[in-house]
């Protein structure tokens, strides 16, 4: 054992000591923090990468240095990850996740492009990161968090959540209501706190799980529940400032079982909608050279997959177009909700100016986009110029409706996340595709339902060599089912947490 720890040590040691082009990514805790440089080197057309060797050797605690397969595990703040060299693969607490791009192998020591690790950092450990211009530095934890910790009163005819701050809100900062859809919404105006740290999974009670949610100067906690409540009430209390949540409901230990069972069973995935995108002479989508359009693809590709769903997962299947007709596009969200679907897949084909981009990517709705993201969801949302009704979508589009929109399907992130990586690791696996990644961008198509929602591009047909394989009945079906993989996956996992 002795050993092996001193062989780590050497390993870190050159690890930290060997980095190219040497530069550094520097650090603070907090605004009055002692600064710390971790090196980082230019790679790839001049962009910094980080050492995460460095890093968490740094600020947090590196637990191995795997010389075999180049992982390096790491922790930091009750998080633990292991991260790969040359693979855009890495576990965060035994999860996977994908980077839009892989960690690179440099010596001894792992390098990640530092735009992509502040990105991790913000969304799981420190939501309130900034970057300080005046002196080229990160500040982690720039103010303190005015939210600290929740907690959970269970009792016969109700729930009391206290939601413990460190300092008093106004009456009027504060909202708490309930959605059609079994969530319960609180909202806190100036509040900020540790979305990880506050993150809560119940696995009995009234309350399944807590999924907080920064919104620009707002805290808002999704809570989902497992039965409806009778009623609800909140006050923040004089003496310590915390905000006191009370549920009534008609909860008994008698009548768990039928309950629960009863509950469950309107959770499962019975009911799945396709969308093909595009349809009708108004909206081919994506032309290709040849001219084969982007609509008479996907709409193959879609039935195809709604009859492996139907036949063997033995789902309800619906489409928001079932024939070469145009549907506008806010109409396919409300399609999926009037239908009381539990998942939503939008099918499109990619494309580009040039023919060189190939490959398939996944995406899900967030308020915050990469550049080539933004230009892709402008293409799939110009299709609204087409519509008679454009001024529904000045509304749906406002600022302040965005953000309301993004933070419901926020409650949905988590399973829409685990849906979006299961279809590009089938994609793959099964294609042997060129994975582009999952993906956040702010199609319209992906505002309004209420059920874990993903828009994928299935290959761009502005690449020949893409467009051939597309173009075949024996690749389409390939495609379909690598959905249909993934589309069983998931409903499997996501049963099992439910049955339990």
């Amino acid at each position: 054992m002795l050993k092996q720890k001193k062989y780590i040590a050497l390993m870190l040691l050159l690890a930290l000591l060997i980095p190219l082009q040497a530069q550094v990514a520097s650090f603070r805790i907090n605004a009055g923090g002692e600064s710390r440089n971790i090196f980082a080197s230019n790679l790839y057309g001049g962009a910094k990468w980080m050492s995460l060797n460095h890093f968490f050797n740094t600020f947090g605690e590196i637990r191995s240095l795997d010389t075999r397969d180049w992982s390096l595990s790491v922790a930091l703040g009750g998080v633990e990850y292991v991260f790969y060299a040359n693979s855009a693969f890495y576990l965060r607490n035994g999860e996977w996740r994908h980077l839009p791009t892989t960690v690179e192998r440099l010596s001894y020591g792992l390098y990640i492009p530092e735009a992509e690790f502040v990105r991790i950092l913000r969304e799981d450990l420190y939501p309130d990161l900034i970057y300080n211009e005046s002196d080229d530095h990160y500040i982690l934890m720039p103010g303190d968090f005015s939210v600290r910790d929740i907690s959970l009163r269970e009792m016969k005819n109700g729930t009391v959540i206290r939601i413990r701050t460190s300092k008093t809100f106004p009456r009027d900062y504060c909202r708490v209501w309930q959605g059609n859809n079994q969530y319960l919404y609180i909202s806190i105006y100036e509040a900020r706190g540790d979305l990880n740290g506050l993150s809560r999974s119940y696995s009995s009670g009234v309350i399944r799980e807590i999924i907080p949610v920064m919104a620009k100067e707002s805290l808002q906690l999704n809570v989902k529940l497992r039965m409806r409540i009778d009623g609800m009430e909140y006050y923040i209390e004089p003496e310590s400032g915390d905000i006191i949540v009370s549920l009534r409901h008609a909860y008994q230990k008698s009548a768990v079982a039928p309950d629960e069972n009863s509950i469950k069973q309107r959770w499962l995935i019975d009911t799945i909608v396709i969308d093909p995108g595009h349809g009708g002479s108004k909206s081919p989508g994506a032309v290709a050279p040849d001219g084969t359009p982007e609509k008479d693809i996907v709409m193959d590709v879609s039935r195809r997959l709604g009859n492996l769903l139907e036949s063997r997962l033995g789902v309800r299947v619906v489409y928001t177009r079932e024939k070469d007709v145009f549907v506008p596009l806010w109409q396919r969200p409300k399609i999926a909700n009037e239908a009381a679907g539990k998942l939503f897949i939008s099918i499109h084909c990619n494309s580009s100016e040039s023919s060189r981009p190939y490959g398939t990517e996944t995406f899900i709705l967030a308020p915050k986009s990469t550049e080539e993201s933004i230009a892709i969801a402008a293409r799939e949302n110009k299709v609204i110029e087409l519509e008679e009704d454009r001024e529904r979508y000045e509304k749906l589009l406002s600022p302040e409706q965005y953000i309301l929109s993004t933070m419901a399907q926020s409650i949905y992130m988590k399973e829409s996340e685990s849906l979006a990586l299961a279809v590009e690791t089938n994609f793959k696996g099964r294609l042997a595709a060129r994975s582009r990644g999952v993906k956040q961008a702010s199609f319209i198509v992906l505002i309004g339902p209420a059920m874990p929602a993903i828009l994928t591009e299935i290959g761009f047909i502005s690449n020949y060599n893409e467009l051939n394989k597309l173009k075949k009945d024996s690749y389409r079906q390939e495609v379909a089912h690598a959905l249909y993989l993934a589309i069983a996956e998931f409903k499997e996992n996501y049963e099992r947490e439910i049955r339990n």
